[in-house]
């Protein structure tokens, strides 16, 4: 009996304080990784970050053949303002 009683206090009392001891860790680790990871973008993102005024091309398009060069212009389209 007396084994009995050891044994439901064991899983009744110490186990729930262990795991929440366990689970309580992983979770701080995991929040820490977390954080790290989103210190390491901002950080990255922070340095891509342009002044005022400054221009970065990151595509130029092939010319398709088009002479774009000697443009004489374009139709005239005439519209009406709407209030």
């Amino acid at each position: 009996m007396f084994k009995f009683i050891i044994i439901f206090a064991i899983i009744f009392y110490v186990l729930p304080k262990l795991i929440k001891w366990a689970l309580k860790g992983f979770i701080v680790t995991q929040v820490n990784k977390a954080q790290q990871d989103m210190r390491q973008s901002q950080r990255g993102h922070q340095s891509q970050q342009k002044r005022e005024g400054e221009i970065d091309i990151d595509f130029v398009p092939k010319k398709n053949g088009k002479n774009t060069e000697n443009f004489g212009g374009g139709e005239y389209v005439d519209y009406e303002e709407v209030k």
